[in-house]
């Protein structure tokens, strides 16, 4: 599966979980967007709360 297609996949399950809390600019920056996944998938596994633009920073 493409890197693309699970990032997708990803925000999909988070947004439907939390809504849309953080920014879609941080996905076209390489760095952040591999810190966003990060994040996503410890939110979604319940590590710790919703992602904001503060965590990206």
């Amino acid at each position: 599966m493409e890197d693309e297609t699970i990032l997708v996949m990803l925000v999909q399950q988070y947004a439907s979980k939390h809504g849309i809390t953080f920014s879609s600019k941080h996905l076209d920056d390489p760095v952040k967007k591999k810190q966003l996944i990060s994040l996503i998938q410890e939110s979604l596994a319940g590590k710790r709360g919703p992602v904001t633009d503060d965590d990206l920073v």
